[in-house]
């Protein structure tokens, strides 16, 4: 139950996994509707992408909400 004073509550997180093929561009298009937004998606997974040119197939991201 929300109400109770114990409860807690968790925000959706929206995640994806990547496929081959795929770029933060692509990734971008998809989830939020524009490829240019690229670097919101790679600022919310800093910790994990060194470099916003090389992600790996297999790679859980976190898509940030618009």
């Amino acid at each position: 139950d929300a109400g109770s004073p114990s409860a807690v509550v968790v925000p959706k997180i929206a995640t994806t996994t990547v496929s081959r093929g795929d770029s933060l561009w692509r990734i971008s298009q998809r989830a939020l509707g524009a490829g240019q937004r690229y670097a919101v998606i790679y600022r919310a997974n800093k910790q994990q992408i060194r470099n916003p040119n090389l992600i790996y197939p297999g790679q859980v991201i976190v898509l940030p909400t618009q």
